[in-house]
């Protein structure tokens, strides 16, 4: 086997097997340098080119089982990876609720700062407001809103640098989007409260609950956008 087909086999499995692009040209770099290195070796040894490159090839094995290999290997270099079963079918159980809150807390900060220049009394005067409230309420559902979706992104982001297979990204936002039908978050004026259970306004709910699944699937499809582009630009 010529040693550009041998690596154009194995990037394009790495590509297939959802390994994160950036990795893929290091992967192969080291891949091609320890070829080469066989190769010599075994020129060193007597053997001919075309015998040492075949020797070299079979000590390497068939670029798709070794492209699964170096996927195995890249997830085990993780906590994440190695555990992932825990990661993205257990973890999101507590980890999406405390990091949606964080966010919507955090958006709430920024908003505040943005919007009454962290001035109290202006905060007051406008909640005091009952059409002003209004205002304020519809922002603070769509910055609910993007707090779900925010914290769906870092898992799919997790799951991307833990180099595990697309579906368990899907079984973590599936898992967020089970859990933003019982969360929810409400502001009346002075207060603010947090809470899980299940909600009145079943609708704005069921939407809640299909932010992370429409995040994993956004996600998903960019991914495999970039790999067909990047598979295209390799073969040019």
């Amino acid at each position: 086997m010529r040693k550009a087909d041998f690596i154009e086999r194995l990037r394009r499995r790495l590509v297939e097997l959802s390994c994160p692009l950036a990795r893929v040209p290091r992967l192969i770099r080291e891949i091609a340098d320890h070829r080469d290195d066989l190769k010599q070796a075994g020129i060193a040894e007597g053997l001919s080119e075309t015998a040492a490159e075949i020797r070299a090839d079979k000590q390497l094995g068939d670029p798709q089982v070794l492209a699964e290999h170096l996927m195995a290997t890249q997830r085990q270099s993780s906590w994440w990876g190695r555990h992932f079963v825990v990661t993205f079918g257990l973890l999101p159980l507590l980890a999406f609720p405390v990091m949606w809150l964080l966010l919507l807390l955090l958006q709430m900060v920024l908003a505040f700062a943005l919007g009454y220049g962290w001035d109290v009394k202006k905060l007051h005067v406008a909640v005091n407001d009952p059409v002003t409230f209004q205002h304020v309420r519809m922002a603070f559902q769509f910055i609910d809103y993007v707090a779900v979706a925010l914290a769906a992104l870092l898992i799919c982001w997790l799951a991307r640098r833990a180099a595990v297979n697309p579906k368990w990204m899907v079984t973590a936002c599936a898992v967020c989007s089970f859990l933003a039908l019982f969360t929810w978050g409400q502001i009346e004026p002075h207060s603010f409260f947090v809470g899980f259970s299940a909600d009145s306004h079943l609708h704005l709910q069921w939407l809640r609950g299909a932010i992370p699944l429409a995040v994993a699937g956004a996600v998903y499809i960019f991914q495999r956008r970039m790999a067909r582009h990047f598979q295209e630009k390799i073969a040019v």
